[in-house]
């Protein structure tokens, strides 16, 4: 069993995608596996996943029948993740060299918490890139492990999936699944940090966030509303077991965080 499972949703991103596969495949740390999920993308990027595939015995590919947009993309790839950690990255975005012996080294030094924080770089068309502008949250300070209570300031850090690693038997004890539709992230990571009994902080940069240059402005329409599918309706539904892990899941998140504050 692998320490570190990368789960990446993929759609229309043929023009990125190698360089984010080349980034999670080129890095030193050698303990993880890449559950790659082609979101019934109608370019050229299931084959590119599928030549990768070919290549490096580490990728795993998931060929949906039917596009079912971010969330649920990530769900499918869940299923098939047998690591230790789950860590999530999107398909236009990189990560960065030596990030997963870093994540791993601190995952041991911190005695393996829940949830492991790390900090993101945005990286833009013309060359340019920018910290995140609360890395100061990310920095050392206290204990290395602690629980959101001791620490609320996290809050204010962008409520995105793809700078944390996730403790795979948490996230099924908590019963942690996305919703369909917009803004997927925010459900996960709010109750993903209420539930949490141990977290712990990496200062330092592990994801390359690409900045799009879509118009004249940049971006997606926000790092934590991005779906797959800008256009599809596919993910208006999901399977009842979903469903219920969801709201047993959120209703878990409010009786701890009602008890908390």
């Amino acid at each position: 069993m692998p320490k570190l499972s990368l789960v990446v949703p993929v759609y229309k991103v043929q023009a990125y995608l190698a360089e984010c596969l080349d980034s999670i495949l080129g890095q030193d740390h050698a303990d993880f596996e890449v559950i790659a999920v082609d979101d019934c993308s109608p370019d050229g990027s299931g084959k590119i996943l599928d030549d990768y595939a070919e290549r490096d015995g580490r990728l795993r590919v998931v060929h949906l029948p039917e596009n079912v947009g971010l969330g649920r993309a990530r769900n499918a790839g869940l299923e098939h993740a047998r690591g230790t950690y789950v860590i999530f990255l999107d398909s236009d975005d990189t990560l960065a060299e030596g990030a997963l012996a870093a994540i791993s080294d601190r995952l041991d030094a911190t005695g393996d918490p829940d949830i492991l924080v790390y900090d993101y770089l945005r990286t833009y068309w013309n060359g340019g890139t920018l910290r995140n502008q609360r890395a100061d949250l990310l920095a050392a300070d206290g204990p290395d492990v602690f629980r959101l209570e001791d620490r609320p300031e996290l809050l204010d850090l962008l409520q995105i999936v793809w700078n944390r690693a996730y403790r795979r038997d948490f996230i099924d004890r908590v019963g942690l699944t996305f919703p369909p539709g917009y803004y997927e992230d925010a459900p996960w990571t709010f109750c993903s940090m209420i539930s949490a009994e141990r977290m712990a902080v990496l200062d330092r940069v592990c994801v390359h966030y690409r900045q799009r240059r879509e118009g004249g402005t940049s971006s997606r329409p926000s790092a934590a509303s991005t779906s797959t599918s800008s256009t599809s309706t596919a993910g208006s539904s999901t399977s009842s077991t979903s469903t219920r892990n969801s709201a047993g899941g959120a209703a878990r998140c409010s009786a701890r965080w009602s008890t908390t504050t």
